[in-house]
């Protein structure tokens, strides 16, 4: 059979209850809802079998809902009587939900941060911090024997500029140097994966997010009366890829097992061509902020070729998972009333794209915190004294 497109649907009838309003013990009206949110799914089928794009929806659990009275005079003549009520459409938090978008150039970030012959330390990187250690220690004596100029502003920027390229980096890469071994050992797992006879499977996170919000909604009991129905909304999304690399030749020989360990070694610490170029990019001023706009400084991670292997078409994968709690129902101005409410509705969504380009991706990154915080301290050095 070709491969082909299918979609799927399965209804999902959530009943909405009923609300009856009595005036003077008479049936005035009925509000019957029915809240239909249908469940989809498309794949592809058939042979040959390969990775495809798929896209899920699907809604379980039970609409929130309330049940009881409420009555407007001392006789409960006048009264409005819930069974399995739903108040409401479904939320647009939840309706609406967007997945996380995969970003520009992932697959150039997949191929980077997968490959067997990438490098977790690099050389340049390291020889810089020798190199700024002793101006770094300076700078931190003269803030405790100076401690008045490190509060004007021009002290405070390049103080928190210091931190942020000099010290941190320092400190990660100290960090790395400690887990040394750890990273070789991991390593050497990927590769004997590598050479398995299956390849080397491997996933890489993007990004998530979680957020929650309330949802309030407000009935009218005639005549005069209102019920106060609260809800939680809460959804997280997550993003990742995978991959699969194969050897595209025979395991380098190993005569023994302490030269094995001495390659994954070169490797993880970039004594590499490959681990070399991407130093170099890495210690080049500027291209910290390049790496805000693009990632093209990760070709040189992407076509690293010291283990000889070649990757499968990859895979980008957005989740978001929404969940719709009931809260709490009250009645306001009403002479006697007795609710309840209930009921937990889930909806899943699952996003599936393919590729086989490995492209550079350029943006227009979000100017969050640290990004302002790094801009207004260049700001501030540059024209400190001058305004």
């Amino acid at each position: 059979m070709v491969r082909v497109l299918r979609n799927r649907t399965r209804p999902s009838v959530f009943l909405g209850g009923s609300s009856q309003t009595f005036l003077s013990g008479t049936l005035f009206s009925t509000t019957s809802p029915t809240r239909n949110y249908p469940s989809a799914c498309s794949d592809r089928v058939g042979r040959p079998v390969v990775d495809g794009n798929f896209d899920s929806q699907q809604y379980s659990g039970e609409y929130p809902n309330i049940s009881g009275y409420v009555t407007t005079n001392p006789s409960g003549a006048n009264r409005t009587v819930y069974n399995n009520f739903t108040t409401t459409s479904m939320p647009l938090s939840i309706s609406g939900m967007a997945i996380l978008p995969a970003p520009a150039g992932w697959t150039l970030d997949l191929v980077a941060g997968t490959n067997p012959s990438r490098p977790t330390l690099n050389i340049p990187e390291l020889v810089e911090d020798l190199v700024d250690l002793p101006r770094a220690l300076r700078n931190l004596g003269n803030v405790i024997l100076n401690p008045k100029s490190a509060v004007k502003p021009k002290g405070l920027a390049g103080n928190y500029l210091g931190v942020q390229f000099g010290w941190i980096p320092l400190i990660e890469d100290l960090h790395k140097l400690m887990e040394f071994q750890k990273y070789v050992v991991k390593r050497n797992a990927e590769l004997n994966k590598l050479y398995s006879g299956k390849g080397l499977r491997r996933r890489l996170k993007f990004g998530d997010d979680s957020s929650n919000v309330a949802q309030v909604d407000t009935l009218t009991v005639f005549p005069g009366a209102t019920v106060k129905f609260t809800s939680s909304v809460s959804i997280k999304r997550k993003q990742w890829a995978t991959i699969r690399w194969k050897p595209t030749a025979p395991p380098p020989y190993h005569p023994s097992d302490t030269s094995n360990n001495q390659f994954v070694q070169r490797l993880v610490i970039g004594a590499t061509p490959e681990g070399m170029a991407n130093g170099l990019w890495k210690v080049i001023p500027w291209t910290w902020m390049i790496g805000w706009f693009t990632n093209f400084g990760k070709y040189t991670l992407a076509n690293s070729w010291t283990v000889p292997a070649a990757h499968s078409n990859m895979n980008f994968m957005s989740s978001a998972e929404a969940t719709w709690t009931a809260g709490s129902v009250t009645a306001s101005n009403a002479h006697e009333s007795s609710l309840s409410c209930q009921g937990t509705l889930y909806k899943k969504t699952h996003v599936r794209v393919t590729s086989s380009s490995v492209l550079a991706g350029v943006n227009m990154p979000y100017l969050d915190m640290f990004r302002l915080s790094i801009l207004g301290a260049l700001f501030t050095q540059r024209f400190a004294g001058k305004i």
